[in-house]
C-alpha cells in the first residue's frame, strides 16, 4: 500500500505545481484538427507520470525489493520513448516517424537491459520465427511496442479518455499477475495505475492538465511492455490477452491508417478529426447537448462511451486470460462491433442508447 500512496502522490502534487507553476512553453494551443478543448490546459501530464516512476524506483531500492533493478531497467528503457513526445509537447518539431523511432530505441533497450523479447504471439507459424530468429524478435518486439505507444496517443484527446483506458489496462494486468504469482508485475502495474490515478484527478472531468505526446506514448509503451513481461515469464498467460486489452487503441490505429491511405487518399502520419472519439464527440454530443454545457463538460462527456468500449474488451480478457481461442473471438467480435458502430454514427444512425443516455445526463444538469 505504501507504494501505491508513493506512486500516487508523486503524480497528483507534479500535476498540481505544474498547473501552478507551468510557463507558456507547458501550455497546450487550441488550435488543430484535433484540439477539441476552448481553455488554457498544461500539456506536459507525461511528467507526472515519469517523475512517479522514478520515485518508486527509489522506493523499491531503499526498501530493498528483490525486483528494484528490474524496475529501474524497466524506467530507464521508457526513456527514449518519453523524450521523443515531451521534446513534441515542448516543440511541436519532433514528427511521428521519429517518434515511432523513439519507441522502437525503447523496444531495442527492453531487449538490452531486461533481456526480453516476444518469442511467441500463440499463431503456430508466426512462433516458429519468432522463437528461431532472435532479430526478427527483437525487430517484431520493438515494433510492437513502439506501435502500442502510438495507439494510445491516438486515443487522447479527450479528458479522461486515454488514462482511463490504461488504468483498466493496468488493473488487469496487476490481476493476472497476481493469479500467477508474479510480484514484479503487481507492484508494476499497480503502481502505474497509481500514478495515473494521480494524473486523472486533474484531467477529468475539468482538463486542468493533458497527458501530452510524452504522457500517452510512455503509458502506452509501458502497457505494451508489460504485457510482453508476462506473456514470456509466464507461459499459461495467453499472448492474446494482452492484445484484447489493448485491441480498441491497437484496432483505431489500424482503422485510422487504412482509411486515411485508402478512403481518404492521404497520409497514415498525418493526423485527422474522423476517429471513433471525435465523431462520438460531433455527432452524439455536439448534435444532442449543444452548446448548453460547458466546453470542458462537452469533452469529457466523450470518454465514458470508450470507457465502455474498453470494458467490453477488459472484462472477457480478465475472464479468459489463459483460452488463447476464447480471446481470439472476443478480439474478432470486438473489431466487428468497432467497424460497425463506426459507419452507423458516420452514417448519423447513432444507435438509439447512446442519444438516449446523454439526453438522461442532459435534463438532469
Amino acid at each position: 500500500m505504501l507504494f501505491l500512496i508513493i506512486a500516487f502522490l508523486t503524480s497528483f502534487f507534479t500535476c498540481f505545481f505544474l498547473i501552478k507553476k507551468a510557463n507558456e512553453a507547458f501550455i497546450d494551443n487550441q488550435v488543430g484538427v484535433q484540439k477539441f478543448h476552448q481553455w488554457n490546459a498544461v500539456r506536459v501530464g507525461g511528467l507526472s507520470i515519469i517523475f512517479s516512476l522514478i520515485t518508486v524506483s527509489i522506493a523499491f531500492t531503499l526498501d530493498q525489493k528483490d525486483f528494484a533493478k528490474l524496475h529501474i531497467l524497466l524506467v530507464v528503457s521508457s526513456i527514449p520513448v518519453f523524450l521523443g513526445g515531451f521534446i513534441e509537447d515542448l516543440t511541436k518539431k519532433v514528427g511521428p516517424k521519429i517518434r515511432l523511432l523513439c519507441g522502437m530505441f525503447s523496444g531495442f533497450l527492453v531487449y538490452l537491459f531486461l533481456g526480453e523479447t516476444l518469442t511467441r504471439v500463440d499463431l503456430p507459424g508466426f512462433d516458429y520465427l519468432l522463437a528461431s530468429y532472435l532479430l526478427f524478435s527483437v525487430l517484431f518486439t520493438a515494433f510492437a511496442l513502439a506501435g502500442v505507444a502510438n495507439a494510445i496517443n491516438i486515443i487522447d484527446g479527450f479528458n479522461g479518455l486515454a488514462s482511463g483506458v490504461s488504468i483498466m489496462v493496468f488493473l488487469s494486468y496487476a490481476y493476472v499477475s497476481f493469479l500467477v504469482g508474479d510480484m514484479f508485475l503487481v507492484y508494476t502495474s499497480l503502481t502505474i495505475a497509481s500514478a495515473i490515478f494521480g494524473f486523472f484527478f486533474w484531467n477529468f472531468p475539468f482538463g486542468y492538465i493533458f497527458l501530452g505526446d510524452g504522457g500517452a506514448y510512455l503509458l502506452g509503451f509501458l502497457a505494451g511492455l508489460t504485457g510482453v513481461l508476462l506473456v514470456e515469464r509466464h507461459q499459461e498467460v495467453s499472448a492474446w490477452f494482452p492484445l484484447l486489452l489493448l485491441i480498441y487503441p491497437i484496432y483505431e490505429t489500424l482503422f485510422s491508417i487504412v482509411r486515411r491511405k485508402f478512403l481518404r487518399s492521404s497520409s497514415p502520419f498525418e493526423p485527422d478529426a474522423v476517429h471513433l472519439h471525435t465523431i462520438i464527440y460531433r455527432r452524439v454530443i455536439k448534435l444532442t447537448v449543444g452548446n448548453k454545457l460547458p466546453n470542458f463538460l462537452l469533452n469529457s462527456l466523450t470518454s465514458p462511451y470508450l470507457w465502455f468500449m474498453q470494458l467490453l474488451c477488459t472484462i472477457p480478457a480478465v475472464l479468459f486470460w489463459s483460452k488463447t481461442y476464447v480471446l481470439m473471438i472476443f478480439s474478432l467480435a470486438f473489431i466487428v462491433f468497432y467497424t460497425w458502430l463506426y459507419f452507423r454514427i458516420v452514417n448519423f444512425k447513432t444507435p438509439k442508447i447512446m442519444i438516449h443516455l446523454l439526453k438522461k445526463f442532459k435534463e438532469n444538469t
